[in-house]
């Protein structure tokens, strides 16, 4: 049983780990965005945020195509960390079965 439990334990460090890796990007995405994140009906993360202006780099001949570069790359990096973030939660998720999986097993043999 000994043996079993250290392994349980590093299961269980390594989900608290992939948990608070979740939890970080979910929180940069929080924090960092600006505008409102909202699931649609499949559970998907959405960002509502307002684009960036053209305005907002003053009277410069390609401001439109400046902006439109900022919402690409804000967009980008989104998506990669909402994915990121996904995957983790999943992550978690396939290692707390795993562990559930392994004491199920241990105990259908003691």
């Amino acid at each position: 049983m000994a043996d079993l439990d250290i392994h349980l334990s590093a299961l269980d460090k390594c989900r608290t780990a992939i948990h608070t890796a979740a939890g970080q990007y979910d929180e940069t995405l929080r924090e960092g965005n600006p505008g409102e994140l909202t699931y649609d009906a499949d559970d998907e993360l959405k960002n509502n945020r307002t684009p960036v202006s053209a305005d907002a780099f003053g009277d410069l001949t390609d401001s439109g195509a400046l902006a439109g570069a900022a919402d690409t790359v804000w967009t980008t990096m989104f998506r990669e960390m909402n994915e990121a973030r996904r995957k983790l939660g999943e992550t978690e998720r396939g290692l707390s079965n795993v562990e559930e999986n392994i004491r199920e097993a241990h105990r259908a043999t003691s």
